[in-house]
């Protein structure tokens, strides 16, 4: 028999952190209107124990939980990843093993128990391991500047007064073929300290596996 938690807390969904707002749709700038959107929106750890090779299983990808940026290095807006210090993710963990929704390091909202506690499970397993800081995923660089902040105050270089602000439009329900079903999707895929080592394209969803074309950072320009 299920008995109802006497604390509400209990019964709460685990959040972190609790204030994050929702991911914008892209940034603009406040005086001239220029608009700056993400080359890419979402990204997949592979943690499988072999070498990628031109195929990968499902199980063996691990969302990549990620925060808007500025890379300064690229000179664009870009995502950074998103991690926490390993007691956001054993204090996750704990909600998921108790049967409480949790939105990070993965979104349990629509998983049954078992699928949930599994997710979680594997990121903490991944965040253990973790040596890297976090990285910007177009160039795998540290040097960039966080737009989810209270006043991130990024000034638009060809703007005399405007600074880059998020933007976000409502968009409908899609319900048709997802990526890699008539076409090659393009979600990147990064080794577990984030470099990146391909690209995602065919989905074959009998067999729960998904293409893989290699794929690294561009080598970095020498100054002459």
């Amino acid at each position: 028999m299920l008995v109802a938690s006497e604390d509400p807390a209990d019964n709460e969904a685990f959040r972190h952190p609790p204030e994050t707002p929702m991911f914008p749709s892209y940034y603009a700038c406040s005086s001239c209107n220029e608009k700056f959107e993400f080359a890419f929106r979402e990204a997949w750890y592979y943690v499988g124990t072999e070498p990628a090779g031109n195929q990968v299983a499902y199980d063996d990808l691990l969302s990549v939980n990620i925060r808007p940026a500025w890379c300064k290095d690229c000179d664009c807006l870009c995502l950074v990843e998103d991690i926490a210090p390993v007691r956001v993710f054993e204090d996750a963990y704990g909600a998921a093993r108790g049967g409480r929704k949790v939105d990070y390091p993965g979104d349990t909202e629509y998983m049954d128990a078992a699928g949930a506690l599994k997710e979680i499970e594997d990121q903490l397993r991944w965040r253990m391991g973790r040596r890297q800081a976090p990285r910007a995923l177009c160039c795998g660089g540290a040097r960039y500047q966080l737009m989810n902040v209270a006043q991130p105050l990024l000034k638009h270089a060809q703007c005399d007064f405007g600074v880059v602000e998020p933007k976000s439009c409502l968009v409908g329900a899609y319900c048709g073929p997802g990526p890699g079903e008539r076409s090659p999707a393009n979600l990147r895929v990064y080794d577990a300290e984030g470099d990146l080592i391909g690209l995602l394209t065919w989905n074959k969803r009998e067999q729960r596996m998904w293409a893989i074309e290699a794929l690294q950072y561009p080598l970095p320009v020498a100054d002459d």
